[in-house]
């Protein structure tokens, strides 16, 4: 297998042309084979003239579509293989590439299409979330059953060109913010799978609870209480923290576009005034900064999800970009998914559902970093809270380290920063008292105490 991932490696484009690469998605391996003059090396050659059987085995070890489509766009013989049952080797393929996160891929699919958010109510709500905990489960047959073709398409496209294309401009976010992130310029599978479940997750409840354009929103969702002990609480605290860090992403996106485009929407730019009617709005006019309702657009946009930032990244020029934005643009008073986290709401869904991970900070039970892997921990989380158990999350994290992705990073990368430092620095700024030399003090501690 090392042998076929070097020579696929071989056959892409180097430097500039690697540069390039890294921005555009990996093309879906297709149904037809696309006819090309160049030569096949030596090596391809010897592996297309294997049994069909170890070729077999070839295809069940590429662990990544990129590697995929490299392979069957690179072999005629192997693309003949791979059209026997495309929708089967997306679907394994996906899954390696994925591990438990296919689940939330595959949920997210369920509620990609607009029609999900303009038919939504409290009750299909509420059915969707148990849905999506029975899969989480593993009481379905999400990972033993291969979709139908159309289905895998659908979930395959939206991973190649709107998951991974974000996830790239979020990792050029997050290193623009902490330079010394950029060493080593790979990241692991393990810091690919948190970002992209943050990613997931965060279109799952964009979907679920986000504003529609020219909908009121709001009267029959879930409110925000709702909101934290029927899903969030479904997920580990630091789980939660990968799901905000995105929303700071997404927020900063906005913020950096709503500034560049302020004045081709400003109700005072002339090109308005043949809509103009005295001293209101002008139809598709936005005040986007500097003003009260600018929060509330941002807000508004972050909740509409990736596959409308997908097009905010995609618009190639200013014109195109202020098309996107006066299209897509809607108000949201509140931040949703932060507002879902706020502290009071989490004291009171302790109070009320108290659980083994309320139970595990309570005991302050040890929390070792164990190393890098999609369930466990990572080393910034561990290293906040001191080693041992915290399921806080929210505003009890100080808000500038998710301007860096904080819990995205294994421990080798970390290595290369000053984290450490920052982390146990975030610590005292945040909860030592003013004019107090005493250590500083422990949330966990005051959750103890009423509960």
């Amino acid at each position: 297998m090392q042998k076929l991932k070097r020579l696929l490696q071989r056959k892409r484009p180097r430097k500039e042309e690697a540069q390039k690469e890294q921005q555009s998605p990996a093309p879906i391996p297709p149904a037809t084979p696309t006819i090309t003059n160049s030569p096949k090396t030596p090596s391809l050659s010897n592996l297309e003239r294997l049994p069909f059987e170890i070729r077999n085995g070839f295809l069940l070890a590429i662990d990544s579509l990129k590697d995929l489509s490299a392979l069957v766009h690179a072999s005629p013989t192997f693309h003949e293989q791979y059209r026997l049952d495309r929708a089967f080797w997306l679907w394994h393929c996906l899954q390696l590439e994925l591990g438990h996160i296919f689940v939330d891929a595959y949920i997210a699919n369920q509620c990609n299409a607009p029609e999900f958010r303009l038919k939504r109510n409290r009750e299909r709500i509420l059915l969707f979330i148990e849905d999506y905990k029975s899969h989480r489960s593993l009481n379905t047959d999400v990972f033993t059953k291969c979709p139908d073709e159309d289905e895998i398409l659908s979930i395959v496209t939206f991973h190649v060109f709107v998951i991974r294309p974000i996830m790239n401009h979020y990792v050029s976010w997050a290193r623009a913010n902490m330079e010394s992130l950029s060493t080593p310029k790979e990241l692991s599978r393990t810091e690919e799978r948190r970002i992209m479940r943050g990613l997931y997750r965060f279109q799952i409840f964009t979907n679920l609870f986000g504003a529609v354009k020219g909908r009121d929103h709001g009267r029959s969702f879930l409110g925000s209480e709702e909101r934290l002990g029927l899903l969030l609480n479904d997920f580990v605290a630091w789980e939660i923290e990968e799901m905000l860090c995105i929303n700071t992403f997404v927020h900063a996106k906005y913020e950096s576009v709503f500034e560049e485009i302020q004045w081709d929407l400003h109700p005072d730019n002339p090109s308005f005034d043949p809509v103009r009617t005295g001293p209101h709005t002008p139809p598709g006019a936005f005040h986007l900064v500097n003003h009260m309702s600018s929060e509330w657009y941002r807000n508004g946009m972050v909740s509409r999800g990736l596959s409308v930032l997908s097009s905010v990244f995609k618009a190639q020029d200013r014109l195109r970009l202020v098309k996107v934005i006066s299209e897509e643009v809607v108000s949201a008073v509140d931040d949703l998914l932060f507002r879902t986290t706020i502290p009071w709401y989490q004291e009171e869904r302790r109070e009320n559902q108290h659980s083994d991970r309320d139970q595990a900070q309570d005991d302050r039970e040890k929390m070792v970093f164990s190393g890098d892997n999609d369930d466990s921990p990572p080393l910034a989380w561990v290293i906040f809270w001191k080693e041992a158990y915290s399921n806080l999350f929210g505003d009890f994290i100080p808000r500038p380290l998710r301007q860096w992705g904080y819990v995205m990073w294994d421990g080798d990368r970390l290595a290369n920063t000053d984290a450490v430092a920052i982390l146990d620095q975030a610590w005292k700024n945040m909860y030592t008292r003013s004019n107090d030399s005493a250590e500083p003090e422990d949330p966990r501690d005051e959750m103890l105490a009423y509960h």
